[in-house]
């Protein structure tokens, strides 16, 4: 790793906390708070694929209707990224971020109360507004309290890896309560770790580097249009936006109707296809750490790039066998992988943007990435009729070039101070 030259105390501090190769407690604090709410994101998020065939016979919904409820979800969350960035840059990270677990927590819970299908969808539509704040809040919030050489692991690993256990908290209730319960209790239970994430929350301080931007330069107003006319910053936007084109659409394509794959190509039970998604989102929780070691180690870039070729290549061979065994491996690599991208993204895409930008960056990276990823469900719906979600997810596999592509015209960014980064990313 290359050494970078001290600079001079400013708007970032090189500070003994940002120059040492450990985290500091209030830094672990902050990861973990953000990381959980991540969690508690990923499972009112993963929870509705994982009920949806009961969820389907309740509402007597179709293959596209179905994928349509999904698609409702993310067009929250991308409305809600850029809302919540923009936010968080005006009115800082630590309140924004407990604004959003309120949000989603609640409407959540309200929505195993609804009575018909058109109230369902609009409650996981206000879910998914919610929700997108614990991305676009919690990473650049992390990654501006963690020292430079383990950023990926902040702002990355943790929090991914706690996205995946947040899933398999969504597989372990759809096992044990949906089938006793029904699906409506599934989502009742989210009341709880929504409140103790909040209140996690209260005890953990604004960033550090946030206060002092504002204390030297007031609150920039037009951030939107500063990233929009300057022409790194302007550069940075379609790099990020193509690296979370790829991730959500990637996430999204086939993953909602992954239990229904497994149910009708292998002819399991739906706690044998429950289980087996266990196994895959185990993988997604180590995998992040493994990328996050290697974005360290080698760089942003290859790091990027080398677990989007694996990922490839191991969903188009689960897709393609029909073979369980072979499909279950692959898929170790596959839907494993996925937690690796998503953290090595992270932390590159937040990196990107300066300070005072880095929110607002962020969340409409990200949110642009979300305005394609909206039809997956929908269009994936549709297509399995006809082509069957084999082909349809090794379509899907092709949206990773544009991954690649993004970290291809972005710059290197491992191990720069946040003075650095803010002054390579444009005016502050």
């Amino acid at each position: 790793m290359t050494t970078q030259e001290p600079v001079a105390l400013g708007s970032d501090s090189v500070t003994a906390a940002a120059e040492s190769d450990r985290p500091s407690r209030h830094a672990w604090l902050v990861a973990v708070s953000a990381g959980l709410g991540y969690l508690f994101d990923s499972y009112v998020v993963n929870i509705y694929s994982f009920v949806l065939p009961l969820i389907a016979v309740s509402f007597s919904l179709s293959s596209t209707a179905q994928g349509l409820i999904g698609s409702v979800l993310l067009a929250g969350y991308t409305v809600g990224t850029f809302g919540f960035g923009w936010a968080a840059d005006r009115l800082g990270r630590r309140d924004t971020m407990g604004a959003s677990i309120l949000l989603y927590g609640v409407t959540t819970a309200a929505s195993g109360l609804a009575g018909g299908v058109g109230l369902f969808a609009a409650l996981r539509f206000v879910t998914g507004l919610g929700g997108a704040g614990e991305l676009s809040v919690g990473v650049p919030y992390t990654l501006e309290e963690w020292p430079r050489r383990r950023r990926a692991l902040g702002a990355g690993a943790v929090i991914f890896s706690l996205f995946a256990l947040g899933a398999l908290l969504a597989i372990g209730i759809s096992l044990v309560f949906a089938p006793w319960l029904g699906w409506r209790a599934a989502f009742l239970l989210s009341l709880l770790p929504a409140a103790g994430v909040f209140v996690l929350r209260r005890a953990i301080r604004e960033s550090d580097p946030f206060l002092r931007e504002r204390a030297t330069h007031g609150v920039r107003r037009g951030r939107l249009r500063h990233i929009t006319r300057d022409p790194v910053l302007r550069r940075r936007l379609v790099i990020g936006s193509l690296i979370f084109v790829a991730n959500a659409v990637g996430y999204w394509g086939y993953l909602v109707f992954l239990q229904k794959y497994m149910l009708t190509r292998f002819g399991l039970t739906f706690r044998e296809a429950l289980g087996l998604t266990a196994v895959f989102y185990g993988a997604m929780a180590v995998w992040p750490v493994v990328g996050g070691v290697a974005a360290e180690r080698f760089g942003r870039r290859p790091a990027a790039i080398g677990g989007a070729v694996v990922l490839t290549v191991a969903s188009v061979i689960a897709f393609s066998s029909g073979s369980l065994a072979v499909f279950v491996v692959a898929e170790v690599f596959g839907i494993g992988l996925l937690g690796w991208t998503w953290a090595v993204a992270n932390t590159y895409v937040a990196e990107l943007f300066p300070t005072s930008l880095r929110a607002t960056g962020f969340g409409l990276c990200v949110a642009i990435g979300r305005l394609p990823s909206i039809a997956g469900p929908v269009l994936t719906g549709v297509l399995i009729g006809s082509a069957g979600l084999a082909p349809v997810a090794k379509w899907f596999a092709a949206v990773w070039i544009l991954y690649v592509i993004g970290f291809l015209l972005g710059p290197e960014t491992r191990g720069r101070t946040l003075s650095e980064l803010d002054a390579a990313g444009g005016p502050r």
